[in-house]
Order: structure tokens, then C-alpha cells, then sequence
């Protein structure tokens, strides 16, 4: 009989609480202990479910039953947590962004290389039906033009404070990392990055009420990717707006699912069958089955796209175009 797979969550907010759920409904997996800042949600998460409560995360990583650590904090700690849980030999589960600095992004992706652990961010495009399926159009559409994304949302409501800071989560195109993976994953990595902010009431401690984040990249392989962002503002209800744009054909997602646009007519891009059914599932099996080219080739991906979003915030900050070099 296989053993479980012993696991640390690190967090004990909204996504620590749905990825404890669902570990407990899953054979190969015991949840061993819960780290937080925060007593008493931590303790209540951990007693909710017998697992050890320890509110200091360093004392956690060196627990020898321990085998991987999942990291559901706010973006500014991902990066430290990250590598500290890899340098004590644990594989590690990270909700996106990897990290809030390019450095730490890049000595995480060395370490669990060197140390062969597994390390996955949450982007759920590797075990999404629809991503896939789009991926097997496109290969048949040739050169991207153009890819292009828009968001606008009111933020009415119970808004998450933690996103809305600077310091804390980075720019809303760090925080909306997901809307960037997928785009770098179908069409290869980015060669320079422009970018543009407004942020509205924005006060000493990172914090404003509304933003506008605009940027655009060059990709190595032909093509210009750009994407807005625009949040807290005065609009009845959220919009979005998808377009690839290539030779062969325009997919187009406008919130009723995606289509390939050509002269001749429209298609429906119908969802293709994935062997996962959440990212979390595809890292536990890779930890079982030891599948480092996986994940580490997801790893590669998801510190593309942090050098996107990172990269926008100093062309944010600069007013200028900026190169991406890569010293992997």
C-alpha cells in the first residue's frame, strides 16, 4: 500500500480552508499541520481537521513529517516561504503569483531544481478543458498577431483590501498573474514588456480605491500581447474580453465561451477530455510518481509570466519599454 502523502498548509484565510476541505477527501494525502499568523482561525482550521496547529511557519518547515507544503498567504510572503520550504527538502504547492520579486522567483526555480522537489504554482490552465482545446486549435492557426485581454470590474461590495496595495500583492497585473500564464504558456515567452498605471486615492501604505493597469509585451517568437485592467470604477456590471488574434483565424471569448473567427464563418472550440481534475491533483501526482519534467516545466512558465508582470511594474515605475533577460 502506497503511503500518503503528508502535508503543511501555510495560511489559514478563504483558499487555506478550501484546499484543507479538499485534502481531506483525498486517499493519498494526510494533512499533518496548519501554520498561521492569525491564532485563532489557524487553531480552528487545524482542530476542524486533527491536524497540529503551529503558529510560527519556520518551526513547521522542520518537522521531519512533513513531505510538501502548500503556501495560501498574501503575494509578498510567497516568495520567502517558497524557498524556505524547498531548502528543507519539502515539495512545495504555492497559490500564484510564485513570488513578489524576480530574485526570489528565479532562486526558487534553482532550488527545486537542484534539490529535485516539486514545485507548482497554482495556474489551472495545465488541467483545464478549455485551455487545452484552444492550445490544439492554434497550433493549426499559424503566427499570433495579436493577443488581447480586458477587464473591467466596479468593485462594489466586500473587495479584498490585500490586493488593493501596492506593497502588499504588487500592481493588479502582478495579482491577475492568471490572466498572463495562460497567454506565455500558448505562445512562448516575452522579449520586453511597456506598461502604464493610474491608481486613484492612493495613500502612503500602498493602498487606493481604483486603478487602471495597461500592459504590453513583444514575444520572442512574433506577436504582441496586451492587456488592461481596470478596477473600482463606474460601470453597472464586470466585463472581459479575450482575443487571439492570428493568420488563420480570431478566438474570441466575450463571456459566452470561446469561438474561432475566420471570414468563412464561426466555430465553437468544444472542451477536450484532461486526465486532472485540479491543479492540485496533478501536483499531488507528480510528487507520488516523482515527474520533475512537469513540473518543472511549469515552474519554467509561471517565472515567464512573473517576469511579465514584474518587469511591467519597474516599466510602470520608469516610463520606459524594458527588456527581459533571463538567467535561466
Amino acid at each position: 500500500m502506497r503511503e500518503k502523502i503528508r502535508i503543511g498548509i501555510v495560511g489559514s484565510g478563504g483558499m487555506a480552508g478550501n484546499h484543507a476541505r479538499n485534502l481531506a477527501h483525498n486517499d493519498v494525502v494526510e494533512l499533518v499541520a496548519i501554520s498561521s499568523r492569525n491564532m485563532e482561525t489557524g487553531s480552528d482550521l487545524a482542530r476542524k481537521y486533527n491536524a497540529r496547529f503551529m503558529p510560527n511557519w519556520h518551526e513547521m518547515l522542520q518537522q521531519e513529517d512533513l513531505d510538501g507544503i502548500i503556501v495560501c498567504t498574501a503575494n509578498d510572503s510567497h516568495g520567502e516561504i517558497v524557498i524556505a520550504s524547498l531548502e528543507h527538502d519539502k515539495h512545495v504547492f504555492t497559490e500564484y503569483p510564485l513570488a513578489r520579486s524576480l530574485e526570489e522567483g528565479e532562486v526558487a526555480a534553482e532550488i527545486a531544481i537542484s534539490k529535485r522537489k516539486i514545485l507548482r504554482v497554482s495556474h489551472s490552465d495545465p488541467v483545464s478543458e478549455t485551455h487545452q482545446a484552444i492550445r490544439q486549435k492554434i497550433e493549426h492557426l499559424g503566427q499570433l498577431l495579436v493577443a488581447s485581454f480586458m477587464r473591467l470590474t466596479p468593485g462594489r461590495g466586500g473587495r479584498p483590501e490585500v490586493l488593493f496595495n501596492l506593497q502588499i500583492s504588487g500592481p493588479p497585473a502582478h495579482f491577475f498573474i492568471y490572466h498572463i500564464y495562460p497567454v506565455v504558456d500558448l505562445f512562448g515567452q516575452a522579449e520586453w514588456v511597456e506598461a502604464n498605471a493610474i491608481y486613484s486615492n492612493l495613500n502612503d501604505s500602498g493602498s487606493y480605491d481604483q486603478f487602471v493597469n495597461i500592459v504590453t509585451v513583444g514575444f520572442k517568437g512574433g506577436g504582441i500581447g496586451h492587456w488592461t485592467w481596470s478596477g473600482g470604477i463606474e460601470i453597472q456590471s464586470a466585463e472581459q474580453h479575450h482575443r487571439y488574434v492570428l493568420d488563420g483565424g480570431t478566438l474570441v471569448n466575450s463571456g459566452g465561451g470561446w469561438q474561432i473567427s475566420t471570414r468563412s464563418g464561426i466555430e465553437s472550440i468544444t472542451p477536450t477530455s484532461v486526465q486532472y481534475s485540479s491543479v492540485v491533483d496533478l501536483w499531488l501526482s507528480e510528487v507520488l510518481n516523482n515527474n520533475l519534467v512537469s513540473a518543472q516545466t511549469d515552474t519554467t512558465k509561471a517565472l515567464d509570466a512573473i517576469r511579465v508582470s514584474l518587469l511591467a511594474e519597474k516599466a510602470m515605475q520608469e516610463n520606459r519599454r524594458v527588456p527581459i533577460h533571463r538567467s535561466d
